[in-house]
């Protein structure tokens, strides 16, 4: 098993990368009030939660400015911009002490997640599975007791550039990702686009690594058995029909299946280090989004306060749906059955 890189020191801003938008004062108090008056649901309930993001969605599309829902919609095109970052969005106007056990306060307002939804629901579908977090729609990213030293998003130590769930089938995973600030001093995620790497690449380790010769593990937070919970072969670094740069590679379990494939991972981690990413501390109100398949992100190491809420969204849960049998409403998915899919 061959890990994925530490991060590099860089003090490059996303702004340089990837568009970011502020809300407007007077959107974001309206917001937030409309927001407060609504109540989180029980997740399980799928008709409560199915109601709470529909009224979610409606809030979003009323308050948010036009240059921000032209924004949204060139990020979800499939071809648009492979990340976007809002800020001064609405947060609970009282938080309550961050968790330090994984789970969401059960004194938590909703606004933050009100605002998740919204902004997910307007071109896209949350998704979740079964086997991390209970399966919860909207997680809670902050410092685990007795999991800090853990390379994982319960940890507080140094996390190198990965793509969320790549042992997962590309048809079964989460199109992007959504981070939402909470709190958060100076925790920096950082982020390199496939663009970026596979322009750096010299010819022989692009063909390599496009090669579907590598194998990835599921990552701490899943509850899966080992030996259930790796990938079939697949690329890692490669450009689709269109010629978009496409990444796959999980956080610390890369598994080279071939002499070629050692050698190529050994240049793929020189050459992650050898780029400048872009590096942003989702603060409180700030919405940073990205696509899972055109960008690697990753986390300094961090000693002060940090919660952030992550959601995973795609265009479409009918395939997951399919091929677990699941209610037509369902979200939340066992990801063992979708390896065997």
């Amino acid at each position: 098993m061959m890990s994925v890189p530490s991060l590099p020191s860089s003090q490059a801003s996303l702004e340089v990368e990837f568009p970011s938008l502020c809300l407007p004062e007077r959107n974001c108090e309206a917001w937030t009030r409309a927001a407060d008056a609504l109540t989180f649901p029980n997740y399980h309930d799928l008709n409560a939660w199915n109601a709470f993001r529909r009224a979610s969605v409606n809030l979003a599309l009323r308050h948010l400015p036009e240059h921000f829902a032209e924004a949204l919609e060139e990020f979800f095109t499939p071809t648009g911009i492979p990340a976007l970052m809002f800020e001064n969005l609405p947060v609970d106007p009282e938080l309550p002490p961050v968790p330090t056990d994984g789970t969401r306060p059960r004194n938590k307002q909703a606004v933050s997640e009100a605002v998740i939804c919204g902004l997910v629901g307007t071109h896209g579908e949350i998704l979740s599975y079964l086997n991390e977090k209970s399966g919860a729609p909207i997680q809670e990213v902050a410092p685990i007791q007795g999991m800090e030293r853990i390379q994982s998003n319960a940890g507080r130590v140094q996390f190198g550039f990965h793509s969320d769930n790549a042992f997962l089938p590309r048809r079964f995973r989460q199109n992007g990702i959504l981070l939402y600030g909470l709190s958060n001093r100076d925790a920096a995620t950082l982020v390199l686009t496939a663009g970026q790497i596979i322009e750096a690449a010299p010819a022989d380790l692009a063909a390599s690594l496009a090669k579907p010769i590598y194998r990835h593990a599921c990552p701490a937070s899943f509850s899966l058995p080992g030996s259930a919970a790796l990938s079939a072969p697949c690329p890692i670094l490669w450009r689709d029909e269109l010629g978009l740069a496409r990444v796959s590679a999980a956080s610390s379990s890369i598994e080279p299946l071939t002499p070629e494939a050692t050698e190529a991972l050994n240049r793929f981690r020189e050459l992650l280090m050898s780029l400048e990413p872009a590096r942003v501390v989702v603060r409180p109100g700030t919405a940073l989004l990205f696509k899972d398949d055109r960008v690697l992100h990753g986390r300094d190491s961090f000693a002060g306060s940090r919660w952030l809420q992550r959601a995973y969204f795609t265009d479409s849960l009918d395939p997951l749906r399919r091929a677990t049998r699941s209610d037509p409403n369902a979200f939340a998915f066992d990801a063992g059955a979708l390896l065997c899919a």
